[in-house]
């Protein structure tokens, strides 16, 4: 849903539409059904192994707890500081969004680009998204969470 608002889709061109559907057809038919699951299983044995999950353990606790010390914070970035920081983000962004999308979905793709930039660089909207790929992380563990548990995203559906 938010490709499709990022990136005007419900007022696509019927030719722009139509490329879309056609793109995610051939995805599944590029790739059998023994393909998919050869993956899903090669990629199973890779990342779901004691070596790979411990070293991410490994990682975090690093990361929150560097040299045993909860979490200080840096100095202040200065202003020149802050503005490379977005800068380099955006490049980033852009080149990690394929050019065959881009194509596909023609002028509207820099403002949509420009607006999930944007979002990303708001600490609350961050914090939000965070929050709701927590949630929908924790129904996909627990699925009988799933019966009473709303996400942050259905609370918010109900009120508008």
């Amino acid at each position: 849903r938010l490709l499709k608002h990022l990136f005007d889709l419900d007022n696509a061109s019927f030719f722009r539409s139509r490329v879309i559907s056609v793109l995610k057809t051939m995805s599944v038919a590029v790739t059998s059904v023994q393909d998919f699951h050869l993956m899903l299983f090669q990629s199973h044995v890779q990342y779901m192994n004691g070596e790979y999950i411990s070293g991410w353990i490994y990682y975090l606790v690093d990361m929150f707890w560097p040299n045993g010390v909860f979490y200080t914070k840096d100095p202040p970035l200065t202003g020149e500081e802050e503005f490379d920081l977005k800068q380099n983000s955006k490049k980033m962004l852009e080149k990690m969004f394929p050019d065959q999308l881009r194509t596909v979905l023609g002028k509207h793709t820099d403002e949509g680009l420009d607006m999930l930039h944007e979002m990303l660089q708001n600490r609350l909207v961050l914090k939000s998204m965070a929050y709701m790929i927590m949630d929908l992380v924790w129904v996909e563990l627990f699925p009988e969470l799933g019966d009473d548990f709303f996400t942050g995203a259905e609370c918010l559906e109900k009120e508008a």
